[in-house]
C-alpha cells in the first residue's frame, strides 16, 4: 500500500484494503476506516472519504463506552489487546480531513462544525487525565476557519479563528508559519485591534503587498497539498530495575542515539502494603525486579516531497506553498510527552506477568531438575514473546500540509501545481484547467504528493 500510495494509486489501494479487511482485526476498526477514508480524499473521491472517516468518528465514539475486560487484560499482556482509539494528532485530523471534504464540496457550515470539534477532541484527552501535553490546541484548524468564515463574510469570527491560530502555534510543538503572523498582524491592524497585536506579540516581517490573503474580497483559491510520508512507530527496548513502592530506573535506546538514562517514581503502594509498612509487618515494598520493556518510538521515513509551486492563468501569478503541519513533530511530541505514561504502565504490566509466572512455575513444579528447567524455561519466554508495545498508526496521512492563498478576479482560471524536492527540481504536477470562482468565493483544490 506504501508503494501504491507513493505512485499516486489511491483507489487501487483502497480496493485493495476491502479485500483484505480482515487483516485489520476487530480492535483496528479506527485505522480501517481512517485509512480509507484518507485514500477516498486524495483520490478526489470525497463522499466517498467522508462516508469512511465519519465511521471512524463513530468508532472513536463507541470506545469511549470501553470494556473493563479489555483493560484488565492490557495490564497483563500488551497494550495490543485494547481496542486503537488513536493517538492525539490522528483524531484531530480526523476532523480536519473531514471538513477539508466539505470544502471540496463548498459546504462551509459542515466544514466549520469539523473543524470545531477539533477542541472536542483536546478536551477529551484531558478528560482522560493524560500527562501534561504541549499540543494542546491546533493552529492549522483555526487557521482554516478563520478562511471559511472570511468567505461567509463573518469578519468577527474570523479574526477570533485567527487570534486562536497564532496563539495554538505560538503555545505548541509546531513553529507559527510568518504568513500568518502577517497576515494576522495587518488583519488586526485594519479592524483597530491593537489589543490583539499586543497580546500576541506581533509583528509584521514582510509589507502588506506580500501577505496572501489579505487582499482577496474578489475571489480567491485555496490549495492545500499533502507532501511526503509520516513517520511509523517502531519499539525501542527499556533495560531497567523497579523497586516496589520506590523509583524505576534505567535506560532505552532510540534508533541511530545513545542510550538515554531514565530515573521515575513508582507507582504507589497499594493500601494492603501501606497498612503492613504502618504496622511493621512482612511486606513487598522495597522488592526489587529487573525489566525489560518494549516502549514506541517515532521513526521518520524519507520524504521526496518538499514543497509546492502553484502557477495561475499560464504564469500571472506564481505561488509558493507553506506548511501547516509537520506530523513528524505532532507524533515524536505525542510519544515523548506520554512516555512516563507508557513507561509507568509497561512497569506494572511486566511486574504483574512477573508475579503470575512465579505462581504458575511454582504450581508446575516436577519431580526432576530438567522438568523444572523446562517449564521455566518455557513460561519465561512466553512473558518475554507476550511484551510489545503498541506500533498502531495511521501510516498514509502525509509528513506535512501546505497550503497557499491566490487572490483571483471573478471567472474561469487554469490552475498548475508542481511538487518539489529539497533541490527545487519537479517530481510531481497536477493541472486544473477549469476552475470557476465566482465573487467573494473560496474555492478549495488538493492535491497529494506522498513521495
Amino acid at each position: 500500500m506504501s508503494q501504491a500510495t507513493s505512485q499516486g494509486s489511491f483507489l487501487k489501494a483502497a480496493a485493495d484494503i476491502k479485500k483484505n479487511e480482515t487483516l485489520y482485526g476487530s480492535n483496528d476498526r479506527l485505522l480501517y476506516f481512517l485509512d480509507q477514508g484518507l485514500l477516498f480524499h486524495y483520490a478526489g473521491d470525497y463522499q466517498s472519504s467522508l462516508e469512511n472517516l465519519e465511521k471512524a468518528e463513530d468508532v472513536v465514539a463507541e470506545l469511549y463506552a470501553r470494556s473493563v475486560t479489555t483493560e484488565a487484560a492490557s495490564l497483563l499482556i500488551n497494550d495490543l489487546v485494547r481496542p486503537y482509539r488513536g493517538r492525539r494528532h490522528e483524531r484531530v485530523l480526523l476532523h480536519q480531513f473531514i471538513a477539508f471534504n466539505y470544502l471540496a464540496k463548498n459546504q462551509y457550515d459542515e466544514a466549520l462544525v469539523e473543524t470545531r470539534k477539533v477542541q472536542l477532541v483536546f478536551d477529551a484527552f484531558s478528560s482522560d487525565s493524560e500527562l501534561a501535553h504541549k499540543y494542546q490546541d491546533d493552529g492549522m484548524s483555526h487557521y482554516i476557519s478563520s478562511i471559511v468564515y472570511e468567505a461567509q463574510q463573518e469578519k468577527d469570527n474570523s479574526l477570533i479563528s485567527i487570534f486562536k491560530s497564532v496563539s495554538a502555534y505560538q503555545k505548541g510543538p509546531l513553529p507559527l508559519p510568518d504568513a500568518i503572523n502577517n497576515l494576522a498582524y495587518y488583519r488586526f491592524k485594519r479592524n483597530g485591534r491593537e489589543e490583539d497585536i499586543r497580546l500576541l506579540n506581533l509583528a509584521p516581517t514582510a509589507s502588506q503587498d506580500e501577505v496572501e490573503g489579505l487582499n482577496s474580497k474578489d475571489g480567491e483559491i485555496i490549495f492545500i497539498g499533502y507532501a511526503g510520508k509520516s513517520p511509523v512507530i517502531k519499539e525501542a527496548i527499556f533495560s531497567g530495575t523497579y523497586v516496589v513502592g520506590g523509583f524505576i530506573s534505567g535506560t532505552y535506546r532510540k534508533a541511530g542515539s545513545e542510550p538515554v538514562r531514565i530515573i521515575l517514581p513508582a507507582p504507589p503502594l497499594p493500601a494492603s502494603e501501606l497498612e503492613k509498612l504502618k504496622n511493621k509487618e512482612k511486606t513487598k515494598a522495597g522488592t526489587t525486579f529487573h525489566l525489560k520493556l518494549a516502549l514506541p518510538e517515532a521513526v521518520r521515513r524519507p520524504s521526496e516531497t518538499k514543497s509546492f509551486r502553484i502557477l495561475l492563468d499560464s504564469g500571472q501569478q506564481e505561488h509558493n506553498s507553506m506548511i501547516l503541519t509537520d506530523t513528524d513533530v505532532l507524533i515524536e511530541q505525542d510519544i515523548e510527552s506520554n512516555r512516563t505514561l507508557d513507561l509507568t504502565r509497561a512497569a506494572i504490566r511486566v511486574v504483574l506477568r512477573m508475579l503470575t509466572t512465579q505462581y504458575a512455575k511454582d504450581q508446575l513444579e516436577s519431580e526432576t531438575p530438567l522438568g523444572n528447567i523446562l517449564i521455566s524455561a518455557g513460561l519465561d519466554l512466553l512473558t518475554d514473546q507476550l511484551e510489545r508495545a503498541d506500533t498502531r498508526l495511521c501510516f498514509i496521512l502525509p509528513k506535512t500540509i501546505q497550503i497557499a492563498r491566490i487572490p483571483v478576479k471573478p471567472a474561469k482560471h487554469r490552475i498548475e501545481v508542481f511538487a518539489l524536492n529539497s533541490s527545487g527540481n519537479v517530481i510531481g504536477k497536477k493541472v486544473w484547467g477549469n476552475v470557476i470562482v465566482r465573487q467573494g468565493e473560496k474555492k478549495f483544490l488538493f492535491y497529494p504528493s506522498l513521495r
